[in-house]
């Protein structure tokens, strides 16, 4: 049998330090994907169903339950492999590979040196949305 709980203030259990639900439901992550590019596969998630692998370093993290629209947030991050180089999971602005939508976060990963950027499959890459879900 479900269950149902409402309220409109969280405190904690001495009664103080409330804050409104109106505050928490937004401000929590609405998913999140540790992600080995180079198989590729989802190591871990919550609301992630798949991913998308379009090229080397390119590829999407497909959301079972869609966001209300394509202006949520992304915070990446990625696997360190040299100590002298900068590694960096992005999103994807390159239309000729995913776009960005409500169902899915497109992303590049990049290896940056002095020399450019070059597109890399991370074997460790994250993403977690923020966002409002549909």
């Amino acid at each position: 049998m479900a269950s149902e709980l409402r309220v409109n203030t969280l405190k904690d259990a001495a009664g103080n330090n409330s804050v409104a639900l109106s505050t928490v439901a937004p401000g929590t992550p609405k998913g999140f994907c540790h992600f080995n590019q180079t198989t590729p596969a989802i190591v871990n998630s919550l609301n992630a169903s798949s991913l998308t692998d379009t090229a080397a370093g390119h590829g999407a993290v497909n959301w079972t339950s869609a966001m209300s629209n394509a202006n949520y947030t992304c915070t990446t991050g990625n696997q360190t492999v040299a100590a002298t180089a900068a590694y960096a999971v992005v999103l994807n602005d390159d239309f000729a590979y995913v776009t960005r939508t409500a169902s899915a976060w497109s992303f590049n990963s990049y290896y940056i040196n002095g020399s450019g950027n070059s597109a890399f499959d991370s074997s460790s890459a994250i993403c977690t949305a923020m966002g409002d879900l549909a």
